[in-house]
């Protein structure tokens, strides 16, 4: 009986803490950021495009595109872009020069970032620089996916901007928090996006009944729908991120992620590929 009565006491107290937390965060108010970058029409759209070419293809299909780009470093500091995904193409280049000169100091890690940028360059001839991109399209709005964790990783990236009027047309995204983090330190006029790690606790968070509650540093709400085939969140999350006032951008890969983001009343797409994402606006919004 003294066990039972224990139990169900410290079940009343954990009950009575999950409510004073839940109620302290409905308690909390937030204001809105206003930020130039999200000036223009609405929704949002933007693109995941690593060349020059393609980007210009896609401003010139929708002018008011928001550019995705996948930020990484070389060895000798120059930030650059490059999808994850084609790195193992560089690398398996370099393992069978190495293995036909086995005397020569070829490969020299497992990363892009072990090399400097002239090697990456000769080898993906089309892909930029990351200051090329505002330089060419100085008008054009750009999320900065910052991939590579690296030293000194948010000086490299405000640095190479330098002079470039990055100030309001710029979001920095990245799956770790500590990038997003550091580079907000240097780049306070920069919106910020989410991270893996915020996507995980604010489900967690749901799943106790303290959401409310849950810390957001972000300034706007950046998630795939799926993080290793699990949902990456959930209308209980959107609906707090509204109450916070933040912006939603849902990254979409197919019609039915579309159309479900389009239910959740998104205020961005993120798509890889510009005319596929303008033809479901079209079709959808007729509706």
């Amino acid at each position: 009986m003294r066990v039972l009565l224990a139990t169900i006491a410290s079940l009343t107290m954990v009950g009575f803490i999950i409510l004073m937390t839940r109620i302290w965060g409905l308690g909390q108010t937030f204001t809105e950021y206003k930020s130039p970058f999200f000036d223009g029409q609405t929704p949002y759209v933007s693109v995941k495009t690593h060349t020059l070419a393609k980007m210009a293809e896609a401003i010139d299909a929708r002018p008011d595109v928001i550019i995705w780009a996948d930020v990484r470093i070389s060895k000798n500091r120059v930030p650059f872009i490059l999808p994850p995904s084609r790195d193992v193409e560089f690398l398996n280049a370099k393992l069978e020069e190495q293995k036909a000169n086995p005397t020569a100091q070829i490969m020299q890690g497992n990363k892009l970032s072990d090399y400097p940028w002239e090697q990456i360059n000769e080898f993906y001839k089309s892909t930029p620089a990351l200051k090329e991109l505002y330089e060419k399209f100085p008008n054009t709005r750009f999320i900065l996916n910052v991939v590579d964790n690296v030293t000194d990783v948010d000086a490299i990236v405000s640095e190479a901007l330098q002079g470039l009027k990055s100030e309001h047309r710029t979001l920095a995204q990245s799956d770790t928090n500590l990038i997003i983090y550091a580079i907000k330190s240097l780049q306070p006029t920069w919106l910020f996006g989410t991270g893996r790690p915020d996507l995980m606790r604010l489900l967690s968070f749901d799943s106790l009944w303290v959401l409310p509650s849950t810390q957001f540093k972000g300034d706007v709400f950046i998630a795939p729908f799926k993080i290793l085939g699990r949902p990456a969140f959930n209308g209980n999350v959107l609906a707090e991120m509204r109450r916070r006032h933040k912006k939603i951008f849902l990254i979409v890969e197919n019609e039915e992620e579309f159309k479900r983001a389009m239910d959740y009343q998104a205020d961005g797409f993120i798509s890889n590929d510009i005319l596929q994402l303008n033809n479901w606006l079209t079709q959808y919004s007729k509706k």
